[in-house]
């Protein structure tokens, strides 16, 4: 159903999606950029996006079931003093940190849209591997913008590093290397002012692992919507030299289940990988980076597999583990200790559904799924145009409607 909405000066229209806004007369003012008439605004699932008449009354057509008024803007006074206080710097990482439902990614893109002001273009980089809105799931991704957006989901990616899971706590020293692969990328590219989102991971840990962060990539300014207890251990752990500015939470952040997360990530999937095809190559035309059994030493099955009820196959010994594919159907990996030493079980086709990064002359370009895997040949669905010369496997499996689970082939620390 569609709603005429008239808007007066100093009021905000809130519209929660799915929902299309059209600007039928006047402009209005969408987290820092002005839309004006005849401009349309997408608004996706799960998510809420402002409309302020700031200078001029409005007439808004919605698409949608889910909207309200309110007085006044809804970006926070604190949100503003720290755009105006890090424009003046045309080159630097400004870094967002928060718990998950703060408000990160609105304040990245008000950011984004305050710095277009002054400058040509600005960079963007989404860290988080779980809720990433420039790229795919478990991936680090950058991209580049020259004009007003409402979503960062409006930025293509032009930059990726590949991570292949969708928790950070699974892989904090490689998620570093991709943030700061990513950043220095754009940097070469010629980017000078970029802006880090970061994931919500807010615990003791993921504020150490922030705290690393910044020591990694140095940001000229590290902008931190944490509050209370956590705020106070985060200026503890960071570098005191770091220069951080404290910005409050909107109050009208649209908080989201783990659920719906979960769901908006299908749906990621489903539009990444919308126009692809299937690409069959030799094993002898591509490196596996990490693949257990095509990367590994040849080893001895353990002869315990065999009174456990395990007929082994192939076995190989790849970073200090002892990887075994056997006969058996196994839904997931199983992880043995034997003799003192770590044994992990994979069934028999076990690599079929896992999402993987696809590379060209080291670096990544894109990613995929596998769909077979033999002896001689590897087939992928991807939605690259170009050609491959590397894989690198996730922990991430998907089925035929990109519902996804987690598939730790590999051990970590913070699962042993």
């Amino acid at each position: 159903m569609r709603q005429r909405i008239a808007l007066r000066v100093g009021k905000t229209l809130l519209v929660d999606g799915p929902a299309i806004v059209r600007v039928a007369n006047g402009m209005v003012n969408v987290m820092g950029a002005v839309f004006a008439e005849g401009s349309w605004v997408k608004v996706r699932g799960f998510r809420r996006t402002p409309f302020y008449a700031e200078q001029s009354e409005a007439s808004l057509l919605v698409e949608g079931n889910n909207y309200r008024v309110v007085d006044g803007s809804t970006i926070p006074g604190s949100w503003l003093e720290a755009a105006e206080k890090t424009a003046a710097e045309e080159k630097g990482v400004v870094m967002v940190v928060g718990e998950a439902d703060s408000g990160k990614t609105s304040l990245a893109t008000f950011l984004v849209n305050y710095y277009l002001n002054f400058q040509g273009e600005i960079g963007i980089v989404d860290s988080d591997p779980g809720q990433n809105d420039l790229g795919i799931p478990g991936t680090v991704s950058g991209g580049v913008v020259n004009k007003g957006l409402s979503d960062l989901s409006q930025v293509k990616p032009e930059v990726m590093e590949f991570v292949g899971f969708t928790a950070p706590e699974s892989g904090v020293e490689e998620l570093k290397e991709a943030v700061a692969t990513v950043l220095r990328r754009l940097m070469e590219r010629g980017v000078g002012k970029i802006v880090l989102n970061t994931d919500g991971w807010a615990d003791s840990k993921g504020l150490f692992f922030k705290a690393e962060l910044t020591r990694a990539v140095k940001p000229s300014f590290v902008l931190s919507l944490l509050d209370g207890e956590k705020a106070l251990m985060f200026t503890r752990v960071v570098d005191q030299g770091t220069r951080m500015i404290q910005v409050e939470k909107s109050r009208y952040v649209k908080r989201r289940s783990r659920m719906q997360r979960r769901t908006l990530r299908m749906l990621n999937y489903r539009r990444h990988f919308a126009k692809s095809r299937l690409v069959k190559k030799p094993l002898s035309e591509n490196v596996f980076i990490n693949h257990p059994l095509l990367k590994g030493e040849p080893a001895q099955a353990p002869v315990e597999l065999r009174k456990l009820g395990f007929e082994a196959l192939e076995a190989r010994l790849y970073m200090g583990t002892l990887y075994v594919r056997i006969r058996n159907e196994v839904e997931e990996p199983l992880m043995l200790n034997v003799d003192g030493k770590r044994v992990i079980l994979l069934g028999n086709g076990w690599e079929r559904g896992l999402l993987v990064g696809l590379g060209r002359e080291s670096r990544i370009i894109g990613v995929g799924v596998i769909e077979s895997l033999s002896s001689g040949e590897v087939t992928v669905k991807t939605p690259l145009a170009t050609g491959f010369d590397t894989v690198k496997l996730g922990e991430i499996k998907l089925d035929a409607s990109f519902n996804e689970r987690n598939f730790y082939w590999r051990p970590s620390r913070h699962r042993d």
